[in-house]
């Protein structure tokens, strides 16, 4: 095993090592800080647009629609992104959860769906009434939404993300050598979903090195080559990039990729270690190749198309899992609802060359 993949896997390990450590019992309890929220709407600050932020209009009405405010219809769009997009899709058309458009929620009907909302399902829909997540009063409103047809979300290009782009340090004015006795070979970046926060965890004594501001409920926490820089993304498409080797850890660069994503990564392969980064969206399906130093963005592509199988066109194929190669230099980048994996050549990003397996 190279030193490299030696490294990402200390880190993956301690990851999980933290994670049984929780999940074991009361050992290495901590009491819950005092100024810890315990929903997301209780601590957690957006500090950049999300769908969930997005005001959306009702889309036209037929006879037969229920009634709904638009402030309800803001609402349900809110409480959907924050909650049931993961799930269901932007466009409510199904992923790991069933499709949720008017041609079958209308033939299921409303109390159907309060009941089902309200009380889950054994196949993994979650009770969000009877859990307390949503109240009555939310579930009718959801009950009532997924009635509708689906708001179109907006579109997220080079514009958006280029307006989005800060360079908080410039990599001229970083250390040039490590400043604290963090040993960020057995360090863990443990996710705050609910603040909106990572925190730097010492995989060997379990204390907090640092707390960092990040996007909402960070998804995947990824390593740089050399080790010194820790990416991570938000669900609502937030990337960080965070320098190990400053006094305190902290955010020197961040760009907001899309509206809705769940990865990032850099590049491994020898000779081009750290040179570029990479995250995927759920929306707009795409992803986006930056600068390995800035996150400037380069180079966006797009994901829709067929269906390997049924070769019928799909609006929104969402990448998910994104890796770097450690043998050529190649990103692979998993696309979920087309079926496909694929094998993004960085060596040329004007005339990238991509290798497509079904």
């Amino acid at each position: 095993m190279t030193p490299r993949a030696s490294h990402a896997r200390r880190v993956l390990l301690s990851s999980a090592a933290l994670a049984l450590a929780v999940i074991a019992g009361p050992a290495f309890a901590q009491e819950k800080p005092k100024d810890h929220g315990d929903t997301p709407a209780a601590a957690y600050e957006p500090s950049m647009t999300t769908l969930a932020q997005i005001h959306v209009e009702i889309p036209g009405r037929k006879a037969d629609d229920p009634v709904m405010s638009q402030e309800e219809f803001q609402q349900g769009a809110k409480i959907y992104f924050e909650r049931c997009a993961g799930c269901h899709g932007v466009l409510r058309k199904g992923a790991t959860g069933k499709p949720l458009t008017p041609d079958i929620t209308r033939e299921l009907g409303y109390d159907y769906l309060q009941s089902f909302i309200t009380y889950g399902s054994p196949a993994g829909m979650p009770n969000w009434g009877t859990s307390g997540a949503l109240t009555e009063a939310e579930v009718d409103v959801m009950a009532r939404y997924v009635l509708l047809d689906p708001p179109a979300p907006p579109e997220f290009g080079m514009p958006e993300m280029k307006s989005s782009w800060k360079v908080l340090i410039e990599p001229k004015d970083r250390p040039t050598e490590k400043m604290n006795d963090i040993d960020i070979d057995n360090l863990m970046s443990v996710t705050l979903r609910d603040s909106g926060q990572v925190a730097l965890v010492d995989a060997g004594s379990y204390e907090i090195k640092a707390v960092i501001d990040t996007g909402y409920a960070v998804h995947i926490s990824r390593i740089s080559a050399s080790g010194r820089y820790l990416f991570v993304i938000g669900r609502d498409a937030k990337v960080n990039m965070i320098d190990l080797w400053m006094e305190t850890p902290a955010t020197v660069a961040e760009i907001k990729v899309g509206s809705e994503a769940r990865s990032i990564e850099t590049s491994k392969f020898e000779g081009w270690e750290d040179k570029y980064a990479i995250a995927g969206s759920y929306w707009p399906p795409q992803y986006v190749i930056m600068d390995g130093e800035t996150l400037e963005p380069l180079k966006i592509v797009s994901t829709r198309g067929n269906i390997y199988d049924e070769q019928t066109y799909h609006p929104e194929p969402r990448v998910a899992s994104i890796l770097a190669s450690h043998y050529k230099p190649e990103f692979i980048v998993n696309v979920k609802e087309t079926g496909k994996i694929l094998f993004v050549d960085y060596t040329d990003l004007k005339n990238l060359k991509t290798v497509e397996i079904e």
